[in-house]
């Protein structure tokens, strides 16, 4: 009687459910607002209408789904997609629809949903549910099942009515294709072998059943070939060879679906018309994915090259610019811009006997097409084609030259050249710069240069470069018709600028190589425009082309020091005549422009005269008598500047020309000394240090810098200026920010001029320290007087500059602590209420353009306002200063070695100085600062690092605190609901800034804490940016290789886990939050280190007691989630781990098993096998040897056993953890000391603040 009750129950509860669905559904209908309908019974009929659902839902989890569900679930359906339904009525007919498509009816259900009568909403719920069953129950499903399935499928797709709107949407198309590519992934070819007809039968039905085939193949082809997402390996790898055997017939197919998307009248609807086009765009994306799927095997491209290029002609010649673009995308997958050798040979073919010219030709046609969007997008992409082509051919060129029939072949050169002549002369900058990347490709192929065929057309692109370089495509600026390209090209001046250089560079490039090439064909005619510049400067000044021209002539002659020799034969009287000829014009020219110019011709012939040539100090005593023209036109700055460069550029590499003169040039500069600008100033005692450079002697040296540096040394020793620096807040006073913010122009001037000497005596230092170069050899360095014995009986190699800096670095490192201080809340107390604080200590424009991954948009000051500019400058000054200042001393410390730390107060310097107050830089500043200690330190001897251990303890101990709190912050953000546009831009920038800070970190970290393998070079003091990652070299079962092969912690990794240091605990917690942090590339590195700092804190008198190795462990099992979206690097923690449980299992024998328990949930009988193998692999003397093979098969042990906890549905559930491990038996705080020397020796020096 009960179950007869309940079933009417049930009964009932449907039908008043169907009832209030409809009902609901025709209010929303008709426009009716729900509540206005209901009134105040909404609520009430809400709860319980989603309480009826519910019930319905949990029903259906017990009790099979029959037709009588349809009509409630195409209802649920339609409901849940109308804009006005509630929250609580969408998530129940969500759960109901979820129901169904986990009940064992959802296939039957599913192809029940696909009747025509019935909504888009259904019939793709329909399809999902057919795709939902083939993905998860497929294999367990009868064969008459699957086939039944299968045709019912097809059958629906064949019967589709050409004119019903809803199965021509993409989204029904696509649908049914990602069914279809299912059951292919599992049947084919072994149970569907006429896969490929079956598809040929289908498209020729129509094109909607056409453009479903496209998706099919292409999808297919996504799936196996480029993202490999089927997830049984030997089934992906068995499609993958299928897909490629079978690449003929899928080429065929494409080809007739193309003919038949153009065949026929024309389409009599625009409906149709707009079916076909896409079916046209769809077959030559299948088409780009087919070609792209043959790189694995490039010598198939042999057998489809008629395939490849008769498509990609026919749509060049069709006028179809969305399938023209298409098609060039094709031909760009042939030509790959970084190919190994082993796939030239196979892609010649395509070169041989002008199979390319349809598309050179095309290219040209593009570049004379009229303006407009459409056309100029166009050209952007055929321009990007013909670079891929022609840096190919290049590559070609070069690498297999014996592979080439010359005459079959070289006539591409002729359509090459023909083709970037004409792209240089394009309005549109962007164009140009691609076309003239292509320079850069041929720096290998100079032999073109020489064939003689080609000399007509090289001229003539020589003679256009100076031309082709003018700076006409500024977005500001543009004039027509280069404004109409520049709006479309780059949005700012700043990207115009950054590409114009890269045009400029590469023309410069082809200019040199042909030079070398073709010397006298480039004398001949950079000597003609010289003639026509010397006949009337003033006037030849007033050409567009001039300072292009000019700079072409400078290139020119610069190159042809190469061949000087040769020149020197034939044309030396010419060039002693053209040199005359510039100084003369040089006297009687008063147009800036001209004489930037003749100055500049003048500095690169003068290196082809013999050392000896009397000339040779006019023109000297002209370069530097440049330096100070226009001294009181601010215009004439950029100018000066230019001829500052030329200075260093002949100290630096004409030196043997100068070395003769050194006395007059020392006079001249003597003469104008006064005039100059600091940056001048610090410019040319950087050419005259290069210069001593020759002279290799010790007192030469000494001598110059008594000279240069007795300003600056008086500078940084008096009272005012060691007061101004021993305090932060005395040092923001002394540059005027204690005072109100005024307009007073006298005492602007004032504070001004102090922070000019400020910057010019640290400037200055650095241009000493940064050219001043010591013999590294013992016998250079004693024929110099570089040497001297020590108290030992030592031979000692001595830096002339130590004696003259030791003086001030009392100062320097006073400062250089202040200037950290300076951002801490006591000293802004002292800065004055007028200025706004957070616009005067902020990052710089371009810091945060760097921050945010942008190109810098350089501000004008004159387009800001006064206060604007005022705080600009200032951030500039204090983020230059202090920049230049750490850079000079550290350089210092390491260039001085052994005389630095024999200085009474070294430690002092290094601990206070260069560690002192940290805690107060910005994020972005400290990441500097770390890029900027790391290279030196790692390759600096033990003696050296052992005096910065303990400042290396107290800035371990300081990020520990720093990350994790900036950690914790972000992910407490990502927490919040409420963001308005400020909060997010804010977010963002703090995560970028914080994910460069781990990265930084995590590369410093490693340098410091791994030993280097002596056998690999050494970095030097340039190599300071943050190497790129090649994730693609990473496999995630095998060892890694091409990491470093040292196996041990350097010499600072283990002085900093030993317990005297006492920063050991902060460095594990750091490590190992690390490995859990989203940064993949830092996790890697710290990847390497992390096991054996822990190893490490064990043997450094067993510091790692059982309860802080459990939290250890706990942490590296924590990453692992995190980092399982990145095969790149989780197969390192899985060795970590398993490294980790072996080390410890006899010194803690639960530890690992415990944590393994309560962290991954794995069964106590699947952790008892794994333990047991390990203990067997331990015994076992052939897994002693920890080799490539015995740790991919420890791995896959680990792997299997937590195989549950890596599932992606249970990822989001892990949380990261970040915080401090155990004490970890913290001893009591002693400073670790590895000489005599005390930190705190200097306690009027560095006080606190």
């Amino acid at each position: 009687m009960s179950a007869i009750l309940m079933f009417q129950v049930q009964i009932i509860s449907k039908l008043l459910q169907i009832l209030i669905f409809l009902l609901r559904i025709s209010v929303l209908q008709q426009g009716i607002c729900y509540e206005q309908f209901f009134g105040e019974r909404t609520e009430t009929l809400d709860l319980w209408l989603t309480a009826e659902i519910v019930c319905l839902v949990r029903m259906n989890e017990n009790l099979p789904v029959t037709g009588d569900i349809l009509p409630d679930l195409i209802s649920a359906i339609e409901c849940n997609f109308q804009p006005g339904t509630d929250y609580n009525m969408r998530s129940a007919s969500y759960m109901l629809i979820e129901s169904v498509k986990e009940s064992n009816q959802c296939l039957e259900i599913g192809f029940r949903m696909l009747d025509i009568c019935f909504s888009i909403y259904v019939q793709q719920c329909g399809l999902q549910f057919i795709l939902h069953a083939i993905r998860t129950k497929w294999p367990s499903l009868p064969p008459v099942v699957q086939q039944l399935s299968k045709d019912r499928l097809i059958n629906c797709l064949l019967s589709s009515p050409a004119n019903n709107d809803i199965r021509s949407t993409p989204a029904i198309m696509e649908s049914f294709a990602q069914c279809i590519v299912a059951i292919v992934e599992c049947d084919w070819p072994q149970k569907w072998k006429s896969f490929i007809e079956d598809c040929r039968s289908i498209s020729k039905i129509g094109p909607s059943q056409a453009i479903v085939v496209l998706s099919v193949i292409g999808r297919l082809i996504e799936d196996v070939m480029e993202f490999e997402l089927i997830e049984d390996p030997s089934r992906n790898k068995e499609l993958r060879t299928v897909v490629l055997d079978s690449a003929s017939e899928f080429f065929d197919l494409t080809l007739e679906m193309i003919k038949q998307s153009k065949a026929g009248e024309i389409p009599p609807s625009c409906a149709e018309s707009s079916v076909r086009q896409r079916m046209l765009e769809k077959s030559y994306h299948l088409l780009n994915s087919l070609i792209a799927s043959l790189n694995p095997r490039p010598h198939l491209f042999t057998k489809f090259v008629d395939k490849i290029l008769e498509p990609a002609r026919d749509a060049f010649k069709s006028g179809n610019i969305p399938v023209a673009e298409i098609a060039i995308s094709c031909l760009e997958s042939v030509f790959p811009r970084k190919a190994s050798a082993k796939n030239y040979k196979p892609v010649v073919i395509f070169f041989k006997s002008g199979r390319l010219n349809f598309a050179y030709d095309f290219i040209m046609m593009t570049s004379l097409l009229p303006f407009d969007q459409q056309n100029h997008a166009l050209l952007k992409a055929a321009t990007h084609l013909f670079f891929d082509i022609a840096t190919c051919f290049c590559s070609f060129w070069v690498g297999c030259f014996e592979l080439f029939e010359i005459e079959d072949c070289i006539d591409n050169w002729d359509s090459i050249f023909r083709l970037m002549l004409s792209l240089l002369k394009h309005p549109s900058t962007y164009c140009r710069m691609w076309c003239s990347l292509i320079f850069n490709s041929m720096k290998n192929c100079k032999k073109v240069y020489k064939i003689e065929r080609f000399a007509p057309i090289l001229t003539e692109l020589f003679e256009y470069i100076p031309k082709a370089t003018l700076k006409n495509g500024e977005p500001s600026k543009a004039v027509e018709p280069f404004s109409a390209y520049a709006k479309f090209d780059y949005e700012t001046n700043t990207a115009f600028s950054i590409d114009y250089h890269r045009l400029r560079e590469a023309c410069e490039v082809f200019v040199g190589d042909w030079v070398a090439s073709n010397w006298r064909r480039a004398y001949s005619v950079v000597m003609g425009w010289l003639d026509e510049i010397l006949k009337n400067p003033a006037k030849a000044s007033n050409d567009e082309c001039f300072m292009t021209t000019a700079k072409v002539i400078h290139v020119v002659f610069d190159s042809l020091v190469d061949v000087i020799e040769d020149v020197k034969k034939t044309e030396y009287t010419i060039i002693q005549a053209k040199v005359d000829a510039v100084m003369n014009a040089l006297q009687n020219c008063q147009v800036v422009n001209a004489i930037q110019a003749l100055v500049s011709i003048l500095s690169s012939l003068f290196p082809i005269l013999d050392v000896s040539d009397p000339r040779i100090p006019g023109i000297l005593c002209k370069l530097i008598s440049s330096l100070t023209l226009g001294i009181d036109d601010p215009e004439m700055a950029e100018v000066r500047h230019h001829f500052t460069y030329l200075f260093i550029k002949m100290a630096t590499v004409h030196q043997a020309h100068l070395i003769a003169h050194i006395e007059l040039i020392w006079k001249e500069i003597s003469a104008v000394a006064g005039q100059l600008s600091d940056h001048q100033k610090c410019t040319v005692v950087e050419g005259l240090f290069a210069l001593c450079k020759l002279f290799k002697n010790f007192e030469q040296y000494a001598q110059l810098m008594s000279v240069t540096l007795q300003q600056t040394v008086e500078f940084w020793a008096s009272a005012e200026i060691m007061a101004a620096v021993s305090k932060p807040e005395n040092f923001l006073i002394y540059i005027g920010l204690g005072d109100p913010l005024t307009n007073d122009d006298s005492l602007n001037l004032v504070y001004h001029t102090r922070r000019k000497q400020f910057s010019f005596h640290v400037k200055i230092l650095h241009s000493v320290i940064s050219r001043l170069e010591v013999p590294t050899e013992i016998e250079d360095a004693k024929t110099g007087g570089f040497c001297i014995t020590d108290v030992q009986g030592n031979l000692r190699i001595c830096h002339p500059a130590a004696e003259l800096f030791q003086m001030i670095f009392p100062t320097l490192f006073t400062f250089l602590r202040c200037l950290k201080g300076i951002y801490s809340v006591s000293s802004l107390k002292v800065v004055h209420a007028t200025y706004d604080k957070a616009k005067l200590f902020d990052l710089t424009d371009a810091e945060k353009s760097a921050v945010m991954g942008k190109p810098h948009e350089t501000k004008k000051f004159e387009d800001m306002q006064r206060q604007e500019v005022f705080y600009e400058k200032m951030k500039l000054f204090l983020a230059e200063l202090s920049d230049h200042l750490q850079h000079l001393l550290i350089r210092c410390v390491f260039a001085f070695d052994w005389q630095f730390f024999a200085l009474p107060n070294a430690a002092s310097y290094v601990e206070h100085g260069i560690f002192g107050d940290l805690e107060n830089l910005m994020d972005y500043r400290l990441r500097l600062f770390l890029r900027r200690v790391i290279t030196p330190l790692s390759n600096s001897t033990t003696e050296v690092q052992s005096y910065f251990v303990n400042g290396l303890a107290k800035l371990v101990e300081h990020l520990n605190d720093r990350l994790i709190a900036r950690w914790h912050l972000i992910m407490k953000k990502e927490n919040a609901y409420e963001f308005d546009d400020e909060q997010t831009k804010q977010q963002i920038f703090t995560e970028n800034v914080v994910s460069l800070l781990t990265k930084e970190l995590a590369l410093f970290l490693r340098s410091l804490l791994l030993q280097q393998d002596p056998e690999k070079p050494r970095a030097t003091p340039k190599a300071v940016e943050l190497p790129e990652f090649n994730s693609s070299a990473m496999d995630t079962d095998a060892n890694d290789e091409q990491t470093s092969s040292s196996n041990a912690l350097s010499f600072l990794g283990k002085s900093l886990l030993q317990r005297e240091v006492n920063c050991y605990a902060s460095l594990v917690s750091l490590l190992l939050n690390m490995l859990s942090w989203r940064e993949p590339v830092a996790a890697f590195h710290i990847g390497q280190v992390a096991g054996l700092a822990i190893l490490e804190a064990l043997q450094s008198n067993g510091i790692l007691d059982e309860e802080s190795f459990k939290h250890a462990y706990a942490f590296i099992l924590g990453a692992m989630p995190q980092q399982c979206l990145n095969p790149e690097f989780v197969g390192r923690l899985y060795d970590l781990a398993v490294q980790l449980y072996e080390h410890f299992r006899n010194i803690y024998p639960n530890a690992a098993q415990t944590v393994l328990l309560q962290t991954t949930e794995c069964s106590l009988g699947d952790l008892q096998a794994f333990d047991k193998k390990i203990l067997n692999a331990l015994e076992n003397p052939d897994f002693k040897s920890c080799n490539k093979v015995t740790l991919k098969v420890k791995r896959d042990w680990f792997k299997s056993l937590i195989k549950e906890f890596l599932k992606p549905l249970k990822t989001h559930q892990v949380r990261q953890i970040f915080g401090e491990l155990p004490p970890l038996q913290r001893p009591s705080p002693q400073p670790f000391f590895t000489s005599s020397i005390s930190p705190n020796t200097l306690p009027n020096l560095f006080q606190e603040s």
